[in-house]
């Protein structure tokens, strides 16, 4: 009986742990959320921003992961209660916008205008104030950004609430000794800003979602390859956009610090569960 009594605790005890622990990541983005806006207008209807909002395109090699990126975001927020508002409102107010005050980017120098950005921003948002149901303006921002794989014994790149293992293309996936593992590398993330119609700043926080080059195992260098196919993993989508998202919708098994008792981020966090 004792025997039989000490394995039923030892198996509760490992189940226990199994379910409840979650790695604790110090690379999660320190998020900013005005508890106070939100809670006093809830998020309850939103319409995604088709720019980004740094003003700049994004960059060429993840253009062909935007439509994918942001429909999960929507299956994301729909799952979540939250409705969306067709793009073409957005996109409709933003070109009347640069109509008037002129495109505040310049292609040859890669410099945003950052005076004729707040114009255009202003007068987009301000066009979209005449929607009474749209609560918000979300911008999902899909960046490319250095990462850098650690020398440890697994060799993670940790950023923004992930952490990776090398990608390796080829045959084997064994990597020689001798790598050079400190070469910097890029990664994406997705970075979420949350505006009011009114301009006021609701939320912001970013998601790492995966690296963009591997470890070519045909090649006798030692160097990194840009990937064969970016973002392919719809799992690593799906957890950079609840990173990205936390607390403003609650991740299950978020990897970062939990915000003390009775704060509003945490007061927010519970309400929300």
């Amino acid at each position: 009986m004792r025997r039989s009594l000490f394995i039923l605790t030892l198996f509760a005890a490992v189940l226990a742990t199994g379910c409840s622990s979650t790695d604790y990541n110090p690379t999660t983005y320190d998020y900013f959320i005005s508890q106070e806006d939100i809670q006093q207008k809830p998020i309850k209807k939103v319409i995604l921003a088709t720019v980004n909002v740094s003003g700049e395109p994004t960059r060429s090699v993840l253009r062909d992961s935007v439509d994918k990126v942001d429909g999960m975001i929507k299956d994301y927020l729909e799952a979540n209660g939250i409705s969306l508002a067709p793009t073409h409102l957005f996109n409709n107010a933003w070109q009347q916008a640069l109509l008037t005050y002129g495109n505040f980017y310049d292609p040859t120098t890669g410099k945003v205008d950052r005076e004729g950005w707040q114009k255009v921003m202003a007068t987009t948002l301000q066009s979209l104030q005449g929607q009474k149901d749209i609560d918000a303006v979300i911008f999902t921002d899909l960046i490319e950004h250095d990462v850098q794989h650690s020398p440890s014994m697994k060799h993670y790149a940790r950023w923004y609430g992930i952490s990776r293992e090398p990608a390796t293309e080829g045959a084997s996936s064994s990597v020689s000794t001798e790598f050079n593992w400190s070469q910097i590398i890029k990664g994406a993330s997705l970075a979420i800003t949350i505006y009011s119609t009114e301009g006021k700043p609701l939320f912001s926080s970013r998601g790492g979602i995966d690296t963009l080059h591997s470890i070519d195992s045909r090649k006798s260098d030692k160097g990194f390859v840009r990937r064969k196919k970016i973002l392919s993993r719809s799992s690593n989508i799906e957890e950079g956009i609840e990173l990205a998202f936390h607390p403003l919708i609650t991740m299950k098994n978020y990897p970062g610090k939990k915000p003390p008792e009775n704060t509003p981020e945490a007061e927010g966090n519970q309400a929300s569960q």
